[in-house]
């Protein structure tokens, strides 16, 4: 059954030789798409729900800390527990694979879920609160399905009405047959307030899944290899240069570099729209994939430059030996760019 299938993931610590630090300060407040987070001593706990008898575990990315840091075991109704190898994560859909060495498991059936429909009944299982209270169900309707939200996710979520608590994340999403239509993230309900859950539908979560499983990562995403910080309103007037976002790190070899970008270009638009701020840089990005070319415009030397890039392979996991800058090195750094 679906309930058998459910697992409670717990973070237990940091695992040896994994710490990183944020390489700008635009990654410690506001995070970069393929930048990995700092990992920090913590214990946390969500859910998983087992797809294969072999061990394969799907949770959500955030309930094992988006990074591959963590050790994470895995703890069964009975009281079993595993440590789990993390397969692979990806922080955009907020899925992660993980792998356990065990055989013969219970493990969930799929259904279609673009076969769910407004008003359908659906259960939640999870443990909210942690192990006190594993595997507890919740039971609600669907209140809408294709539901976008502002999350950069590319993800249409169906929206329930169930109640999604802390320690739901990663646990399944069922109709009344006790098929997985989808996986729940606590994260995101929390964002929207309370009694509006959601899900990811199984079938957008599939094809990211397989993708984990045979590479660790979703291939074909598209990056530059930069990481800067937008330029504020005040910031803009101040020192009489446009809004948009300056460039503070481009990875070596990546895409930004082999097409001239540099530290303190300040990055005004992308195949002729102008934008003013990463995020709004990102969504247009976003429609491309790796190894396409795009225009990307920026402010230097008091005029606006078009470049030709063509776009990187964004990789989850990124090197530790990246240039790090402190926090006092950015600010320093920005005022001599603009005195």
């Amino acid at each position: 059954s679906a309930v058998d299938a459910v697992v409670h993931v717990k973070v237990v610590a940091v695992a040896s030789g994994q710490q990183q630090a944020p390489s700008s300060i635009f990654d410690f407040f506001f995070g970069y798409p393929g930048a990995a987070p700092q990992p920090r001593e913590k214990i946390g706990s969500g859910s998983g729900v087992i797809i294969r008898e072999d061990g394969y575990i799907v949770t959500n990315s955030h309930v094992i800390g988006d990074s591959k840091a963590y050790k994470i075991n895995i703890v069964f109704n009975n009281s079993d527990e595993y440590e789990a190898k993390i397969v692979g994560y990806d922080t955009r859909t907020d899925l992660a694979v993980l792998k356990i060495d065990a055989k013969n498991l219970s493990y969930t059936k799929f259904s279609d879920s673009s076969k769910v429909e407004v008003g359908q009944d659906v259960v939640a299982i999870g443990n909210p609160g942690g192990s006190s209270f594993q595997n507890s169900l919740t039971k609600g309707i669907v209140s809408a399905v294709e539901r976008e939200l502002d999350l950069g996710a590319n993800v249409d979520y169906i929206q329930i009405d169930a109640a999604i608590n802390p320690g739901n994340s990663g646990g399944p999403l069922c109709d009344l047959y006790g098929q997985v239509i989808g996986i729940t993230s606590a994260k995101v309900a929390s964002t929207y307030g309370e009694g509006l859950g959601f899900a990811i539908p199984i079938d957008e979560a599939i094809p990211i899944v397989q993708e984990l499983m045979e590479n660790g990562y979703v291939t074909g995403r598209p990056t530059l290899g930069i990481s800067g910080m937008n330029i504020s309103d005040l910031q803009s007037q101040y020192y009489d240069i446009p809004k948009g976002f300056i460039v503070k790190i481009v990875e070596p070899g990546s895409a930004a570099e082999q097409a001239g970008i540099v530290e303190d270009d300040i990055i005004v638009g992308i195949e002729g729209t102008l934008i003013e701020s990463i995020e709004e840089f990102n969504d247009i990005k976003e429609k491309y994939k790796a190894g396409d070319e795009i225009t990307v415009s920026l402010y230097r030397n008091d005029k606006i430059v078009d470049v030709k890039v063509i776009l990187g392979e964004a990789v989850e996991e990124q090197s530790s030996s990246q240039g790090q800058q402190s926090y006092e090195d950015f600010y320093d750094n920005f005022y001599d760019t603009f005195p």
